[in-house]
Parts: C-alpha cells; structure tokens; sequence
C-alpha cells in the first residue's frame, strides 16, 4: 500500500505543478477559445489542462520503470508503452480539437487507434465478462469488445466534462472505488504480492485528479480540455 500512496502523491504533486505552469504559459500567450453558446463560464478560460494531466500521468508510469515493486509491470515493456503512445496520441488529437475543433470523424477515428494500440499492440483485452458461467471469448471478440469498452468510456467522461471540477471528481470518485476493487481483490485471492497494473493505473489516475482539480475548482482557473477528459 505504501507504494501506491507514494505513487498518488508523486502524480499529484507533478500535476500540480505541470498544472501551474500549462495555466501560465495558456494566459501568457492567449492559449484559449472564444466563449461558446452552450459554455457556461462567461470569461475566455484556458482548456489545455490536459496537457498537465497526460505529462503527470507519463512521468509516474516513468519512474515506475525504476521502482523494483512495479518490475513486473514492465515484463514484457509493450503493454507499458502502448499504453503511454495510446495516451500520447488522444492527448495530442485533444489539444488539436481544444484549439481548432476537429471534425468528430477524426476524433472517433484517432480514438479507435488509440483503442487499437492498447488492445493489439499491448495485449490487454476483456478475456471474459461475468455474466452468469464465465464466458472466455475468442482473441478477435475479444479485441473488439475491449475496444468499444475503451472508446465508449472515453466519450462518456468526455460528456460530462461540461462544469467546474465534475469530470475531475467524478473521475478521482471512480479511480478510488477502483483502486480499493482491485487491491482488496488481489489481496483475497492469496497472491504473492499486492501488486496489479489495475491497482497501478488507478493510483496514477487519482493523483492526477488530486494534482487538477485545485486549478479547476469552481471558479475554475482552468479546464482539462477534451485532451484531459479523453485520456
């Protein structure tokens, strides 16, 4: 446990900072959008947070790699990277989409990819869902229902990004019911270690919230943007 205590508060004091100096840089050079019609905030505010929030996010996975309890998180390194170049890719395409309004073809489109890489390029894939006898699914039901599950998370935070600190909360809530899910599950299952990626990841998340939401707290200062919501 203490590793991932460690994990949260290091995410979210990198966050923060990253946070702090995304807003500067976003108000320095006039890094924001008109105000819109369905916008509830009437004064031009910055939506590049999550910029803050992918760099926080990729320097905890980081120095994961240097840390000897989350070894086994990196054997093999594919599924670490692929969810890194994943995350990469959809943070880009939200920036892109903050700044200049993509065409909504081309987010679905760039989401799938992103979907593609984690599932195929780094092996994790829904095997099985609990519905009454365990049902164990071909590699290539598999790969697809992994994929939708992906893309239509992505869009249902994405959704509700739309007031102060909502998404980041709603997020921070549903990563710590998440994290205590899959701890408390590998600990009654007898394994040799508490470690898990589900654990890992969830941690990472939480502190990235934990390290946001200062920033975006009612009156926010700043949002986290469909490159935040998305990743």
């Amino acid at each position: 446990m203490k590793q991932y205590l460690l994990t949260i508060i290091l995410t979210a004091a990198i966050t923060f900072a990253l946070t702090w100096a995304v807003w500067k840089l976003s108000l320095r050079f006039k890094l924001y959008p008109g105000i819109r019609e369905r916008d509830v905030h009437t004064t031009p505010t910055p939506r590049l947070g999550g910029v803050a929030i992918f760099l926080g996010i990729a320097a905890a996975i980081g120095v994961s790699a240097l840390n000897p309890f989350f070894t086994t998180m990196w054997m093999p390194p594919q599924t670490m990277w692929s969810i890194l170049a994943a995350s990469l890719l959809i943070a880009v395409i939200g920036v892109v989409d903050d700044l200049w309004d993509l065409d909504w073809m081309i987010k679905l489109g760039a989401q799938f990819l992103a979907a593609g890489i984690i599932t195929v390029g780094g092996g994790l894939q829904i095997l099985s869902l609990p519905f009454g006898d365990l049902i164990v699914f071909s590699s290539w039901l598999s790969i697809t229902i992994t994929m939708f599950a992906i893309v239509i998370v992505m869009n249902a935070v994405n959704f509700i990004d739309g007031l102060d600190g909502l998404v980041a909360g709603v997020c921070l809530i549903a990563n710590g019911v998440f994290f205590a899910y899959s701890y408390i599950l590998t600990r009654d299952t007898g394994a040799s270690s508490y470690f898990n990626l589900a654990s890992f990841l969830a941690a990472v998340l939480i502190g990235a919230c934990l390290g946001f939401l200062p920033f975006n707290w009612s009156p926010a200062k700043l949002f986290m943007g469909d490159s935040g919501a998305l990743v």
